[in-house]
């Protein structure tokens, strides 16, 4: 789980192992839309980069 201490966004990422499989996002559009472009591409950031709220989710497409 990702939460944003902020706000009320928060986002939940599944993996099986080390792959990406889904992204869900609760009032936080930019992890949706992150996740959406990483599985798509192919992509997996870690499971501790996506839990970390202190992570530029942008900057994880660039990887």
């Amino acid at each position: 789980e990702r939460r944003d201490a902020d706000s009320d966004a928060q986002s939940f990422w599944y993996y099986q192992g080390d792959t990406l499989l889904a992204v869900d996002a609760i009032n936080d559009s930019r992890a949706y839309m992150v996740g959406k472009r990483l599985i798509e591409m192919g992509k997996s950031p870690t499971p501790q980069e996506a839990m970390d709220p202190a992570t530029n989710l942008k900057a994880l497409l660039k990887k």
